[in-house]
């Protein structure tokens, strides 16, 4: 007899070890969802509903903590903990639409935030090479001076780009004509997925197949390939939301993020937008990383690695390319030699 932990953060890997194992399809659709255990925090609770929630939660088989405030109800509006299995959440989700206290609204949230939790979209969407893929950003606001066709210079900085282990292209800038011939001739030419960004601008289709960078504000895309939702504030779950509603599915959502690091040496804070239910993608500019120390970068791709980023889109793509390779091979002593 032999015993072995198993960790299951994802519903497809929860069907790839039931059906593994050889059980009937219909059992392992049954049993996926109790194999993945989710917690979640919920903040701005009213004391009525933290002790609804934690009595539903209860019924399903799970758990929710709440403040002993809330349970002599002597408190405002409370933060909780709910503990439970993805099948317990979707019970769970189901009998709080029929609640007051403002739980209906609640149980959409905790719907889609669960299903996003226990879903990853593939990353295979950008190219075959390793578990991470990288992206070149081709910046078409860098304009040398001297340089008469900056449109050429945009793609000779594309190829350069590839040159350095660059899976795929993130075309930029603030000039939508430019940016949409750039990516064009890219597409005819470069042998990787090209996408097209400009920003606080509406999402531009390349291709069908093509990925897509939506932006808060800037309305749903309209693709079937992988579609990099840019969370930028505070309204990141309603924009996640709208994205869902529109027929973007889990499987090609790539929730990015870009990169907050201050000057100081130091990875204590912060380093993306908080209360995003998963990370995918992040944005992680040179002059991000330019002033920090080579050991504390590695430290900085580690804890982005660890919250599950997989897609990294940088102007840096060698130097992201190769503390990524170091955390892979050495996670106690990341820095590259």
């Amino acid at each position: 007899m032999e015993l072995s932990l198993l960790h299951m953060s994802t519903i497809e890997q929860a069907h790839d070890l039931l059906n593994a194992l050889g059980c009937y399809s219909a059992g392992a659709d049954l049993m996926a969802g109790k194999a993945v255990f989710l917690v979640i925090r919920v903040n701005g609770l009213l004391p009525q509903a933290a002790n609804i929630l934690k009595q539903e939660m209860l019924a399903k088989g799970g758990e929710v903590a709440v403040p002993s405030g809330a349970l002599r109800m002597e408190a405002g509006r409370v933060d909780c903990i709910v503990m439970g299995t993805l099948s317990q959440y979707a019970r769970l989700a189901d009998i709080l639409k029929q609640q007051p206290f403002e739980l209906s609204d609640l149980a959409n949230q905790l719907k889609l935030l669960a299903g996003l939790a226990a879903a990853h979209p593939a990353r295979s969407w950008f190219g075959p090479r390793g578990d991470v893929a990288i992206g070149g950003l081709v910046d078409c606001d860098l304009q040398p001076p001297g340089v008469h066709d900056h449109a050429a210079n945009a793609v000779a900085l594309a190829w350069n780009l590839l040159e350095q282990r660059s899976d795929f292209l993130v075309v930029m800038g603030s000039n939508i004509s430019m940016v949409q011939d750039v990516a064009q001739r890219l597409v005819g030419t470069a042998a990787c997925p090209v996408a097209a960004w400009v920003p606080n601008s509406q999402p531009i289709t390349l291709a069908p197949g093509m990925p897509v960078i939506a932006q808060q504000g800037c309305g749903p895309p309209s693709n079937d390939g992988p579609v990099l939702a840019m969370c930028t504030d505070e309204g990141a779950a309603d924009f996640i939301e709208e994205l869902v509603s529109a027929g973007v599915g889990a499987e090609r959502l790539f929730i990015t993020a870009m990169l907050h690091h201050g000057p100081s040496d130091t990875v204590s804070g912060p380093l993306v937008l908080v209360g995003l239910p998963r990370l995918d993608a992040v944005l992680v500019r040179q002059q991000d990383i330019a002033m920090l120390s080579m050991s504390t970068r590695a430290s900085v791709l580690t804890r982005l690695v660890d919250r599950g980023a997989s897609v990294f889109i940088t102007d840096a793509p060698r130097h992201v390319g190769e503390l990524l390779d170091a955390i892979r091979e050495d996670p106690w002593n990341s820095s590259p030699t």
